[in-house]
């Protein structure tokens, strides 16, 4: 039986390994200086080389003839360890043997000495999946193992392993390989087994790989099964079931370049030619979220190496130095949404397509910030229209647009900062509901580019009764409150309100009532004021100050009620 590729071509010794280079080096200093520790802890994602390099090393601590830490492969004691022979190397699966009678076993044969060999090596594969027993009995041995005992961990979960167990291993973190290095490694073993293969397709093996070496070599020989000494793109992307890597690439590049239709067309394409289009649109988000990161930063393609060759890293950092980030950011959560539609999808290129349409279009803005909001007196409702409209209309003074009014198409808008025009507020209320006293936020904000000017006493005097009126429909209790309040002083932008309770200056004072009573008046006189509550106990009504304390003015009581309930907004409930 023909071996597989990966247990075929795995590295012999040190010399041979494709990456981990800052691991190789340590462990390689490590026997060369005769500073072997007794217990090391190899974590990485799968197929990075984590069990390769362990029976490397425990070949290299072990050879009769090391030069430079390199076994000699020639001496017995690497004979043995290579054909697999030798009863000094012992590989746990620890998938398999969890429990802790298995660790109890092993820590009954550790103290026995080697039959052959210089160290015992013991190599526990998946060691995450311990049980708690197993870890615990386990600790003991590694705190105080024998001097002829070397303990291997390995492992794809870190974070399962316990924290007294970490404390007593040289961790070692191997990283996904960069696609390069799968390349010549791939690259090799088509050589050893005389096959021909094009090196786009060497580069989608080693992309589809993920970073890991023996999946890399599983995919070449799935391919290579095929018989063919000379293997193309084509067959080895039907082989693999994956979109070209390049479509990604031209669909992304015409998303930023707002090419709506090549990318739809293409898109339609791949459709007819059999392609999964949730396949490929994770891989066009992929390569989307790539050129985000590379646009934020270019350091940050160490994070995306292994996907990818310097040449295509190159390609896509110009693509995304022409791209707006904002741009990239909305595509990629435009087709994030599309992917989870397509299977459901009656037509599966449509929500695609719509994304697609949406990445690269603009559309008017239909959002609550380009919108104003108006009362409609008659109905009780809030309506909806734009900017320009709202201008048009205006209020009336009973505080409504002009009757005959309808919510108007959406236009552009201008930008409503320059000039004394109205801008928008935004409101978490319905866009129809009722309009309540506190709802100061469907009030327009009053803009005055002349923020200099002079604002006599007699101009609010004379305006007052209709802010009293106009007040109304946007906060009913404020009405209440300003009409037991005087004027006492204005001076330039800066008008003073005198009040005779504290609880009315308290009311007054909250930012939102001011803000309306200023932005009120400022649509009624067209000039920008700052309003200044003070407290007057000499304004209490002459009538309340003269009634002796415990008596009541006749119809006094029910006077200040019905004050009190139209500031408050209640109504009187009958027991």
């Amino acid at each position: 039986m023909n071996q597989t590729l990966y247990r075929k071509y795995r590295p012999k010794n040190f010399s041979e390994v494709i990456g981990q280079t800052h691991i190789v080096r340590t462990l390689t200093n490590a026997v060369k200086n005769n500073r072997v520790g007794q217990a090391y802890l190899f974590t990485g994602p799968r197929g990075t080389g984590k069990t390769s390099i362990a029976r490397i090393f425990a070949k290299a601590v072990n050879c009769a003839n090391p030069k430079e830490a390199i076994s000699c492969e020639t001496c017995p004691e690497c004979k043995a360890i290579s054909e697999g022979k030798s009863l000094d190397i012992i590989e746990i699966d620890a998938a398999s043997n969890t429990g802790v009678d298995n660790i109890r076993e092993l820590r009954e044969t550790v103290a026995l000495p080697p039959t052959l060999l210089k160290y015992k090596v013991y190599i526990i594969d998946e060691v995450h999946m311990l049980s708690t027993g197993a870890f615990n009995a386990l600790l003991k041995t590694l705190e105080e193992p024998p001097a002829h005992v070397i303990f291997i961990l390995a492992t794809t979960e870190i974070h399962k392993v316990p924290e007294t167990i970490l404390s007593r291993c040289q961790r070692f973190d191997f990283s996904r390989l960069p696609i390069k290095n799968i390349i010549e490694k791939l690259e090799l073993i088509a050589k050893g087994e005389k096959v021909k293969i094009e090196k786009e397709a060497l580069e989608m093996i080693a992309i589809s790989a993920e970073g890991g070496m023996r999946d890399a070599e599983s995919l070449l020989g799935q391919i290579m099964a095929l018989e063919d000494k000379n293997i193309t793109i084509s067959e080895t992307e039907e082989i693999l079931g994956t979109a070209d890597r390049k479509f990604a690439a031209e669909i992304a590049a015409f998303i930023l370049d707002k090419k709506t239709t090549a990318a739809i067309s293409r898109v339609n394409e791949m459709l007819e030619s059999g392609y999964d289009l949730v396949v490929f649109t994770k891989s066009l988000v992929n390569y989307l979220r790539q050129t985000m990161l590379l646009k934020i930063d270019e350091s940050l393609k160490k994070h995306f190496s292994f996907e990818m060759t310097g040449e295509q890293t190159a390609e896509m950092a110009a693509v995304s130095q022409k791209s707006e980030l904002a741009e990239i950011v909305r595509a990629i959560n435009l087709l994030s949404e599309a992917q989870t539609k397509i299977s459901s999808s009656i037509l599966p290129q449509l929500p695609l397509e719509i994304a697609i349409i949406k990445a690269t279009k603009v559309f008017p803005d239909t959002s609550q910030s380009a919108k104003c909001k108006a009362y409609d007196t008659e109905n009780n409702k809030l309506q909806i229209t734009n900017y320009k409209q709202y201008q048009n209309n205006n209020f009336s003074a009973q505080g409504g647009p002009a009757s005959g009014w309808q919510n108007p198409k959406p236009t552009e808008i201008s930008d409503p900062v320059v000039g004394s025009g109205l801008q928008s507020e935004p409101d978490s209320s319905s866009d129809n509901g009722d309009l309540e006293d506190s709802n100061t936020n469907a009030l327009p904000k009053i803009i005055n580019n002349n923020s200099a000017i002079n604002i006599d006493i007699d101009t609010v005097k004379q305006n007052w009764p209709k802010l009293l009126t106009e007040i109304k429909p946007f906060n009913h209790s404020l009405s209440a409150l300003l009409s037991n309040c005087q004027v006492v002083s204005a001076e330039g932008s800066r008008v003073t309100l005198a009040t005779p309770y504290d609880f009315y200056k308290e009311r007054l004072n909250d930012p939102k009532n001011k803000l309306t009573i200023e932005e009120v008046f400022g649509k009624i006189s067209g000039l920008k004021i700052h309003l200044e509550i003070v407290l007057d106990k000499s304004l209490v009504p002459k009538n309340a100050e003269e009634t002796p304390a415990g008596e009541e003015k006749p119809g006094e009581q029910n006077s200040l009620l019905d004050s009190a309930l139209e500031i408050m907004g209640g109504k009187v409930v009958e027991g």
